[in-house]
């Protein structure tokens, strides 16, 4: 039987911009994983985002930077700040949410990042920004470079 948090984690996945029906057991624990700060893990047990935010932020410079090679004709200093323009955090955070606006809502986070008085989240952009990193993981893990290739264009460069 599914918790309550995997079942919203299943609808969440069904949605664009993902749109992921008939998720594998062993994906949906990756994609549970990616929704899970450490400040809910300090609070509660299981594991963090942390190792899958580690493979998500490589892939994701990885990808940007494929695109920026394939895509245009721009000299290696131009490709450089073209890159860091998409990956810096601040960017991230902002494409995320344009694409995603109840992604904050979908995170595991500890009692720190909750406002007591509304019972709102309290995401900063570099959590987001780690947060969409790890999903990227989850997501190559599971469906594989060309779903985080489709992923990233459409969320971070703009494409589709």
């Amino acid at each position: 039987m599914e918790s309550r948090f995997e079942m919203e984690v299943r609808g969440m996945l069904a949605r664009p911009p993902l749109g992921y029906r008939n998720v594998p057991a062993e994906g949906l624990e990756l994609f549970c994983r990616a929704l899970t700060h450490d400040s809910y893990t300090n609070e509660h047990g299981d594991e963090s985002y942390e190792r899958l935010e580690f493979l998500g932020d490589a892939i994701l410079e990885f990808v940007v930077c494929e695109a920026v090679y394939r895509d245009t004709d721009l000299r290696e200093g131009a490709m450089t700040d073209f890159k860091q323009d998409k990956v810096a955090n601040r960017m991230i955070s902002e494409r995320v949410l344009a694409s995603w606006p109840e992604i904050d809502s979908m995170m595991r986070v500890g009692g720190g990042h909750v406002d007591r008085s509304t019972g709102a989240k309290l995401i900063e952009e570099n959590m987001r920004a780690d947060l969409f990193e790890a999903l990227l993981a989850a997501v190559y893990l599971t469906y594989g470079m060309d779903e985080v290739r489709r992923l990233v264009g459409e969320v971070i460069l703009g494409k589709g």
